[in-house]
């Protein structure tokens, strides 16, 4: 996402998932349980990109997200603690970069300043993501400052964020609509997908065939 081999078409709606949403995502991860797949088009002729302009245009294939997004959208910004570069700062109305994690008992709750300004085993995730090994004892040595519980709070510390960091090893399944696909032929693949489901109303469905025509359609 970052390097743009992996970006998002104008006909795809903008990021809605709540902060429950999130949250619950990460649970998910942490527990190991499936969160479903993502469907890619592989292309050399993408159809128009958010906030990808001509002058970013490069050579290669670009892989366009036809579903996930807001899976991988969350993910980028849990992860890297950023806003991926298909967005701006302001399409992201629910921000859940304030997401937040218990070293002792591995709970995901929010910022709350009176509930967590004064406990340091409340850790933000993008800290934990970006951790190099010094998190855990430091905690530990400002909750424990006895020497004998110090090392047994920060082995326990260690492994509640060793099972955090393990959702970066987690693969997420990839399906691939081959390069010789046309707009067309994704966009019909993609409304076969959501229209399985609820999480599109046809209003939606709608506006994505109409964004496939006129790419400024949704923005309009």
């Amino acid at each position: 996402i970052r390097n743009r081999d992996l970006v998002l078409p104008e006909f795809q709606r903008e990021y809605v998932w709540t902060k429950e949403q999130a949250k619950q995502l990460l649970v998910s991860l942490i527990k190991k349980y499936p969160v479903g797949g993502i469907l890619l088009w592989k292309t050399q002729t993408p159809p128009e990109l958010k906030n990808v302009g001509e002058s970013d245009s490069r050579l290669g294939s670009y892989q366009i997200i036809l579903d996930g997004q807001q899976r991988l959208t969350t993910l980028y910004m849990l992860l890297t603690g950023d806003i991926p570069p298909y967005y701006r700062e302001e399409d992201i109305l629910y921000d859940p970069r304030d997401l937040y994690f218990n070293l002792i008992d591995g709970d995901f709750q929010y910022y709350q300043p009176v509930k967590m300004k004064d406990d340091p085993t409340w850790v933000s995730v993008i800290g934990c993501i970006q951790d190099t090994g010094q998190i855990a004892f430091d905690v530990a040595q400002k909750v424990h400052p006895e020497q004998e519980d110090l090392f047994i709070a920060a082995q326990r510390y260690t492994v509640n964020l060793q099972n955090l960091k393990g959702i970066l090893n987690i693969d997420l399944p990839e399906q691939v609509i081959p390069p010789e696909a046309t707009l067309d032929q994704a966009i019909d693949v993609f409304d076969r997908v959501n229209s399985l489901g609820t999480r599109l109303t046809e209003a939606e469905l709608a506006l994505t065939h109409v964004t496939g025509k006129w790419p400024q359609a949704r923005r309009v």
